[in-house]
C-alpha cells in the first residue's frame, strides 16, 4: 500500500498495524531454506525481506501487489504487478510452500475466487496466510463523554477511508468455512488488539493517519476542529483506548 492523498498511507506507518500479526504467524510455520513462497499485497517489501531471509539463497518469493513502488527484485525476490480483483497470480498450479495474503486494499468482490486462486498455486501440504485489520468498534477506557463519542466516530472513519470496506475486513466471517470447503483441513483463526495510551506509539499512529488524511476525512460531520480535537488526544496521557483488531487466519492445504 503507497501513499495518497486520496486515501492510503505509507506502507511504513500501516506496517505497524499489520506487519507483527503476520510475522508471529509465519514464525509458527517454520519456513526452510530452499522454499518457495508467494506474497501478495507486498506493500512496502519489510515482510518481502523477511520471507527472503529465510528461504535464503536457494529459495524464492514472488511478491505481488497492484503498486510495486517500493518493491525491488533481487535474486530471491521476483516482483509482479497484479490485481486480485481480476489479474491472473504468477506461477504454476502446485508451485508454492506458502502463500501470504497481506491486508488488501478494498472489498474482494468474490473472495471465493480470490482464496481459489491461492490455493490453486499451494503444493499439497503448503500453508495459507490470510492477515486484515478489521472494523473493531473503538473501545475508550478513559476520556470525557464528548472526547469518548469523538474518539469513537474518527477511528470508524479513519478505518473505513483506509480500507474502503463495508466493515467486514477484507476476509469475510465465513472464510474459515470456505476454507475448510477448498480443500484446507486445518485453519486456525488469531485475533489480536492491544491498549493504547495517548502519547504512546499506538495513538501517535492514529496522529499521524489524521494528518495523511485530513483532506478526505474533513467533512460536515467530522470537521476541521474535530480532528485536530483528536490529535490533541492522541498526545494526552489521560486517553486510554483499544486499538483496530489484527486478525490472521492461517490454513494447510490437504496432501491428498
Amino acid at each position: 500500500m503507497t501513499t495518497t492523498h486520496s486515501g492510503q498511507l505509507r506502507p511504513a506507518r500501516l506496517r505497524e498495524l499489520l506487519d507483527p500479526i503476520i510475522r508471529q504467524q509465519l514464525d509458527r510455520l517454520d519456513i526452510q531454506p530452499g522454499q518457495r513462497v508467494l506474497e501478495i499485497g507486498a506493500g512496502g517489501g519489510e515482510v518481502t525481506a523477511y520471507l527472503a531471509r529465510l528461504v535464503g539463497p536457494h529459495g524464492r518469493v514472488t511478491a505481488v501487489d497492484k503498486d510495486t513502488t517500493y518493491l525491488n527484485p533481487t535474486s530471491i525476490i521476483d516482483v509482479y504487478q497484479r490485481d486480485l480483483n481480476g489479474d491472473e497470480l504468477p506461477g504454476e498450479p502446485d508451485s508454492f510452500d506458502v502463500v501470504v495474503a497481506r491486508w488488501l486494499h478494498g472489498a474482494l468482490p468474490h473472495p471465493a475466487e480470490a482464496l481459489e486462486l491461492m490455493i490453486a498455486r499451494l503444493r499439497p501440504g503448503g500453508w495459507l496466510v490470510l492477515a486484515d485489520v478489521t472494523d473493531t468498534p473503538p473501545r475508550v477506557f478513559w476520556a470525557t463523554d464528548d472526547d469518548t463519542r469523538l474518539i469513537h466516530t474518527v477511528m470508524r472513519r479513519v478505518y473505513r477511508t483506509i480500507a474502503g470496506l463495508d466493515g467486514a475486513g477484507t476476509w469475510t466471517a465465513d472464510t474459515p468455512a470456505l476454507l475448510i470447503i477448498k480443500g484446507m483441513p486445518q485453519v486456525c483463526t488469531h485475533a489480536s488488539t492491544e491498549t493504547w495510551t495517548g502519547g504512546g506509539p499506538g495513538c501517535q499512529l492514529l496522529a499521524d493517519v489524521i494528518d495523511h488524511l485530513r483532506p478526505v476525512l474533513t467533512t460536515p460531520e467530522v470537521t476541521a476542529a474535530d480532528l485536530d480535537r483528536f490529535v490533541t488526544l492522541m498526545a494526552d496521557p489521560n486517553v486510554l483506548l483499544g486499538s483496530y483488531e489484527g486478525r490472521a487466519i492461517h490454513a494447510r492445504k490437504a496432501t491428498a
